[in-house]
């Protein structure tokens, strides 16, 4: 599991509203926190009248608050979700009950009276506390106020002159944001209030029978919550979301007398989203592999707090009195439901590029004082860590090539920057810069020298000029005057081996894999003193005969294979890629065939169609192909490096191995061959 993520099951809490007429058949147990609700049911007898009983249901939550108290209510369930939102994690605070219950007096409370504020004041208290005692963490505070009425969202905090509309969701990568979406950065408390009040004046409220300031639409007030970590970790900077979720309650038009007709609108569109919000948390807990998230605009802004990447607390605000008992049952039910719901919180890290180059310049300084304090301290005070310079690379540039032409020794190149690496009993030379640029710039050496090799071979006969570029022509096919150039030719356009390829020198033979054609100063002293022959039955002893070559042999093979069969994959794409143009030509002949058609000519018109809509389909597996096979040939060339790599290595080694065991034997080479045979 990475650090900082945490499985959490949705934490449920229960609060029943003060009433003077509690329901008999309600009974709670605050310190096991359950609920009993007894139910009086009817049994059928045969024979007989029907036969009254009770019916217990048990309901198990997460706590049962009976108080008044606002700090309580706070302290349990709302505070240590806040701690967490700190720390980086996502959170949810959410109010679910039926109308009348107290979720707004939750939330919000009673703001003219301060022992009377809700989770929402008491949350911003917390963060601009966090924020003012910990100014190096440089915590930075957005918010955000929506409201989701009769299906549409509306932003409560858009500047004053704009036309008010529904915003727009937007979901990508499976996070849903609000095109459009106000987010007002606040600086202290007061300015937070200040924009909640704003806020709440442009809220839907209406009056009936059981409340005379009922909310007519749900309410999701977001807090971005972003610090840094710590002085020494500038670069770790975590982002946190706090929503605060008031949900309209759900209700029954003939107990509220919701009989005009805005109201009667509202508590129909109140109880369809709601529904679907019971409907998302059942298939939730089923774990069904389609979640209907977008069947209201709730469930969707909804969706990360129900299942994903946040922790979330759900109050549930109830009436104890009997004329409301079957709301009550309900909402516990839905509560039980949710409470067997779990989502997955990480800590949200944020990369902060600034950061971590600042974090990467200060490394390289002090490897680099690190390295110039061991490099004092072993007596090589003339290594140099900076990159080299144009002159540098001159002067190395003509110290090479008199090294080449024998006028300089190999020691009189300087090579300064190295460490030693020990790998069981051989050891490594690892060099640094300027022993790489001495490779690349023998490399180049290398290069031209071959080149001028190969041109004078040509002239002679002695091996096939190369091959003369395509012409613009000449590739698999063409599309809409677009030329093409493949580069895998067919099979039967392979060149024949000339005859003169089959006079081969006699130091020259093939083993296997490669043919041991090296020149006197690119091996061992000692190995060339020995006939070819020998040599090459050496190669075939060390290849098959010892541990380090059987390895390097087996890796050959394993690389041809791969090789012939990405070649082979190619081959079958060139097919494809050909018989695609064919067809392509073949329809463009048969709609040209065709000519001008008249516009009554039905039958005609719809062939044509049909053409078209094969031609396109065409084009696009031409391309489709065409692309693929680009891909496949950058994967030909890299494993043919590796094969070439390979062969380099198992040679390399055979020289050493053959050099050490004629060296230590004190023999001839021949001799000693001789004597293993």
């Amino acid at each position: 599991m990475p650090h900082g993520e945490c499985q959490c099951r949705i934490k449920v809490h229960l609060r029943m509203r003060p009433s003077s007429k509690p329901s008999a058949a309600l009974h709670f147990d605050e310190t096991k926190a359950m609920v009993r609700i007894d139910v009086q049911k009817k049994q059928s007898n045969v024979g007989g009248p029907p036969r009254s009983y009770t019916d217990q249901i048990v309901f198990s939550l997460d706590s049962v608050i009976q108080t008044t108290n606002q700090e309580t209510v706070f302290d349990s369930c709302a505070k240590q979700l806040v701690e967490d939102v700190l720390q980086g994690y996502h959170g949810t605070i959410m109010t679910y009950g039926q109308v009348g219950s107290g979720k707004t007096f939750t939330m919000t409370g009673d703001m003219k009276v301060y022992a009377h504020r809700g989770i929402v004041p008491r949350a911003m208290h917390r963060i601009f506390q966090e924020k003012e005692t910990k100014p190096e963490a440089g915590i930075r505070v957005q918010m955000s106020y929506v409201e989701v009425y009769n299906e549409g969202i509306y932003d409560l905090l858009q500047t004053r002159g704009e036309p008010a509309g529904s915003l727009m969701i937007l979901e990508e990568n499976g996070l849903v944001e609000l095109r459009g979406l106000t987010k007002m950065p606040v600086e202290n408390e007061a300015e937070a209030l200040k924009l909640y009040f704003e806020g709440e004046k442009l809220r839907s409220y209406s009056d009936h029978s059981l409340n005379q300031m009922s909310s007519r639409s749900h309410c999701v007030l977001t807090f971005y919550i972003e610090r840094r970590t710590g002085i020494r970790t500038l670069q770790d900077v975590t982002v946190a979301k706090l929503n605060l979720v008031d949900l309209a309650g759900n209700e029954r038009v003939k107990k509220t007398s919701d009989y005009r007709g805005h109201l009667r609108r509202e508590a129909m569109a109140i109880n369809k989203s709601l529904t679907f919000l019971e409907q998302t948390v059942y298939a939730l807990r089923l774990g069904q592999g389609y979640i209907p998230f977008r069947q209201s605009r709730l469930t969707t802004l909804l969706k990360e707090s129900l299942g994903g990447n946040c922790k979330t607390v759900l109050i549930v605000c109830a009436w104890p009195e009997d004329y409301f008992l079957d709301e009550t049952i309900g909402s516990l039910r839905f509560a039980q439901r949710v409470k067997l719901l779990r989502t997955t919180a990480i800590i949200n890290k944020k990369l902060d590029s600034a950061g971590t180059e600042r974090r990467y310049a200060k490394e390289i300084i002090e490897l680099r004082q690190e390295l110039a304090l061991k490099d004092a301290l072993s007596g090589h005070t003339r290594i140099s860590y900076d990159e080299l310079t144009e002159e540098a690379k001159t002067e190395l540039r003509n110290k090479i090539e008199a090294f080449i032409t024998d006028e300089k020794e190999l020691d009189q190149i300087p090579v300064e920057n190295f460490r030693q690496v020990s790998h069981s009993s051989i050891k490594y030379h690892v060099v640094a810069k300027q022993v790489k640029e001495l490779l690349c710039l023998f490399k180049e050496a290398h290069v031209s020298i071959r080149t001028q090799l190969e041109k004078v071979l040509a002239e002679y006969g002695l091996i096939p000029p190369p091959e003369e570029p395509p012409p613009e022509d000449s590739g698999v096919g063409e599309l809409e005057g677009h030329g093409f150039h493949v580069g895998i030719a067919p099979l039967d356009a392979r060149p024949e081996s000339p005859a003169s390829l089959g006079q081969m020198s006699p130091g020259a033979k093939r083993c296997g894999v490669t043919m041991l054609t090296y020149k006197e100063n690119d091996v061992p002293e000692g190995v060339w003193e020995c006939s070819s022959d020998i040599r090459n039955d050496a190669f075939l002893e060390f290849k098959n005969g010892t541990e380090e070559g059987q390895q390097q042999e087996a890796i050959i093979k394993s690389k041809e294979g791969e090789l012939q069969i990405k070649r082979r994959y190619a081959r079958d794409i060139c097919a494809t890629i050909n018989e695609a143009k064919k067809e392509i030509q073949g329809v463009k002949k048969l709609i040209k065939e065709r000519g001008i058609i008249k516009p009554d000519d039905c039958a005609e018109l719809e062939k044509r169609t049909s053409l078209l809509t094969r031609l396109r389909s065409l084009k696009s597996a031409y391309h489709k192909a065409y692309n693929e096979l680009k891909t496949v040939k950058v994967d030909v060339e890299a494993v043919q490096q590796e094969v070439r790599d390979g062969k380099e290595m198992l040679l390399e080694s055979f020289y050493g191995w053959f050099h050490t065991l004629a060296k230590y034997r004190g023999q001839e080479t021949e001799d000693f061959l001789a004597s293993v045979a």
